[in-house]
Order: C-alpha cells, then structure tokens, then sequence
C-alpha cells in the first residue's frame, strides 16, 4: 500500500486524517480479513473516505446513518466479493423528552448536553429535533447504555430518555428556502453574510472565533475561497448550501443560488 503518496492527495488536516483511518482500516481487513466499520463521518469526511477506497477495488463499503437522508453515516467496509447492506451497519438510537418547558431546546441544546458529559462527537450521528422539546438521537451502539443511565438533563431541564428502533426515527421534512443574491466575490465572508442576512462586520468575527464551518470543517479565514456544492453553517443560524454560481450580473458581481435550511 502507497500509503504516503495516497495522503499526499489530500490537502486538509481533516482529510488527511480521514484518509488516514480509512488506510488504517484497509490494512487491518487486509491482514486479518474482518469487516471493519468507522465512527461517524460527516458528508465531507464520507467524500474523503470514497476518493480513498477509490484505489482499493477489491473492497466495497456501505455507509449508513439510521435513515435515507441522515448526514451523519457510519462506514461499512468489506471484501469485493462479499455482500453487504444497511442491517450490517450497527446503530442505536434513542428518544429524549425534556417536557413542556423545555420547548425551546434546539439541535445545539441537545448535543451540547451530550458532550458534556465527556463523549466524543464521532460517536453521535444525527439528532432529530421533534416539537422543540424532543429529539431523536442516533448513536454508537457502545454508547447507548452510558446515556441512558447518566443523561439526566438538557441544560437547566430534567429529561426523560428511552431507546427506540431506527424503524420509530421520525426524521421532520427537509425544507430550504432559495436565496437568489449577488456578491462581489466568493469569499466566505461576502456569501456568508448575503445567506445569512448578516453584516460581513458581524460576520468576521464570527468567523475568527471558529462559529463559522465550511463543508463541516472549522475555518477561520474570512477570505477563503466558496464554489458551487459547498455547504456553510453558522452556529445559532443554520446551513445553506451554495447550489449554483449563475454568472455574472451586468454590474459585473457574482449571481448566486443559494439553499438555507428554513
């Protein structure tokens, strides 16, 4: 395995270290030829992972979340000339009530609480937000007993949690609003601040103090550079996608198509 040289095609600390755990893995089927699977990747670690195994044709993956849209998706990797399928990607979820006055909580509440009580953010898949005061959370199967003898409350509200099936996961529609903008560059800043209706003197700060991720990576330069497909998200403001860069307008600034999550 050229592993060095697989490695020098990524840019990224973050991929390099993807790739990294991916060739780890291979070489692991490789040696002792047991199905290996990941912790959970988000959608640019996932990219990562299949440009990897795009050199590896004797093995084949699956990568699953709990349900068709899930973001969050553990990573199944196996011989070529085996079969595997969605029941073979070990997952676990649960349901998280927080009552009547916790019905302001949000996605940020929820995983807030769990990481503070000292897990890791690759072992949590998607959270479902349900009626701002539950969610639906999935999860590394050696997790669950932990939470639900030792998650007890969502910020300052008491909780109560049980384990349900993937098949009880009520993932709510996923909805956008398309903006339709002009910008005079694709710098973070200037797309950031015309998809989130934001000033670019609010929004740089933000950025320097790392609110601001880019395809899901911490970046914290206002001046980096956005394309078509990449996906931004602002902490207590959502996500949007840049779907389309249109050209340029008569003024001789940029048209954009952009996708917020609403």
């Amino acid at each position: 395995m050229e592993r060095e040289k697989i490695l020098q095609r990524f840019a990224q600390d973050l991929e390099r270290i993807t790739a990294g755990i991916i060739l780890d893995r291979i070489e692991q089927l490789e040696r002792n030829g047991q199905w290996q699977i990941s912790d959970f990747f988000d959608p640019h670690q996932q990219r990562t992972a299949d440009r990897v195994l795009y050199s590896f044709p004797e093995f084949k993956s699956v990568t699953w979340g709990g349900y068709s849209e899930a973001e969050r998706c553990r990573l199944l990797l196996y011989p070529a000339e085996r079969q595997a399928g969605t029941a073979d990607v070990a997952l676990a979820a649960l349901e998280v009530d927080a009552g009547l006055r916790g019905e302001q909580l949000g996605h940020r509440d929820f995983l807030g609480a769990i990481l503070g009580l000292g897990l890791r953010r690759e072992k949590i898949g998607d959270i479902l937000v349900l009626e701002q005061r539950k969610a639906q959370i999935i999860v590394h199967p050696e997790i669950l007993p932990f939470l639900l003898s030792n998650w007890q409350e969502v910020g300052k509200y008491s909780i109560a949690i049980r384990e349900i099936t993937l098949k009880q996961l009520a993932p709510p529609p996923l909805l956008f609003k398309e903006i339709k903008t002009t910008v005079a560059s694709l710098r973070l800043d200037a797309v950031a601040s015309a998809g989130f209706a934001m000033s670019r003197s609010k929004l740089t700060p933000a950025i320097r103090a790392n609110q601001v991720k880019l395809n899901w990576q911490s970046v914290t330069s206002a001046s980096a550079s956005v394309k078509a497909g990449d996906v931004i998200s602002l902490a207590g403001r959502g996500r949007l996608e840049v779907a389309e860069v249109l050209g340029e307008s008569k003024k001789g600034r940029i048209q954009l198509l952009l996708k917020k999550r609403a």
